[in-house]
């Protein structure tokens, strides 16, 4: 819908795999041309096309994406492979399929070019003046992607998808986030409530904006944990009212929860090294009661906060 609204008219798939993101394409109203290197592949992405009923609009080739003409379309769409030929993970981007420098001289050779790329992408990457867009889905990122040329809206966005419950609408409800992604948000002491943003507004490097939407500070200028007077329910993250912020002591953690009657305990962290398992076996749990532990630190210093989920 996005391409289409740019008045994107043809479309280059570049590595179009089973055709899921063609397919989207082609029933905007879009003419797809998908490339796909593997000859199973790529049969199995035209019955796609033919199953969605969008054949007229999406037609598949075996071939080598590198090779494709980009000057017959108006825009590119690339989902580089990122896993080897046995179906493991590759992280280096210069062993993605097709490889990065491809990649990034697309880029420049086509100003309408849209890149699919992993979350944990390096934002080193992203291309001069691109839009670079990280996804969530029930506050799980599942993915990024660059908007390149005219296609680019802001510096950085998050999107935020929520889906329905079992019953209602089946249309997830969707929130953004914008904004430069390079802002410092303000540090102070922690205050009663604790935010935790969304994975996408943090790898969107939009934690400052988020902050100033529920009008919140982090305890420490390096911690993605937003600190308000008032809890506010919010789509970007959750929110805790907390109870304790104390150094973290082992021995003092598991004495206070040991008297409080605790027995679960939800473990969050963000700038510990401990291992929440072994930090759960360690704590001995026993009694009814629960509440939620963040490892985190507060100027710099180990800190454990303890609190309740608002939302």
């Amino acid at each position: 819908a996005r391409l289409a609204a740019a008045g994107v008219r043809t479309l280059a798939d570049l590595g179009c795999g089973l055709g899921a993101d063609a397919i989207a394409a082609a029933r905007a109203g879009i003419r797809v041309y998908g490339v796909e290197a593997d000859p199973l592949t790529a049969a199995m992405a035209a019955a796609n096309a033919v199953a969605a009923g969008v054949a007229d609009r999406f037609t598949v080739t075996c071939g080598d994406a590198t090779r494709f003409d980009v000057s017959t379309v108006d825009a590119v769409f690339c989902d580089p492979a990122r896993r080897s030929g046995t179906g493991r993970r590759v992280f280096d981007p210069t062993a993605y399929s097709p490889p990065w420098d491809f990649v990034a001289e697309l880029t420049r050779r086509v100003p309408a070019t849209v890149v699919k790329v992993a979350p944990g992408v390096d934002h080193a990457l992203v291309p001069e003046g691109a839009e670079a867009e990280w996804v969530s889905v029930d506050r799980e990122v599942v993915e990024a992607a660059f908007w390149c040329g005219p296609l680019a809206a802001t510096p950085r966005r998050a999107t935020l998808l929520r889906t329905a419950p079992a019953g209602a609408s089946p249309v997830p409800a969707v929130t953004e986030l914008t904004g430069p992604g390079d802002i410092a948000a303000p540090v102070g002491a922690p205050r009663g409530h604790l935010h935790d943003p969304d994975g996408a507004v943090v790898r969107a490097h939009l934690v400052a904006e988020f902050a100033a939407t529920v009008d919140g500070v982090l305890a420490d200028p390096s911690i993605a944990y937003v600190y308000t007077d008032q809890g506010r329910v919010t789509p970007y993250g959750r929110c805790f009212e907390i109870t304790d912020v104390l150094p973290f002591s082992l021995k003092k953690l598991r004495a206070l929860l040991r008297d409080r009657g605790v027995g679960r305990v939800e473990i969050l962290k963000r700038g510990s090294a401990l291992d929440p398992e072994r930090l759960r076996r360690d704590l001995r749990l026993a009694g009814p009661a629960a509440t939620s532990l963040v490892l985190t630190r507060v100027a710099g210093a180990p800190t454990v906060v303890l609190c309740r989920p608002v939302a």
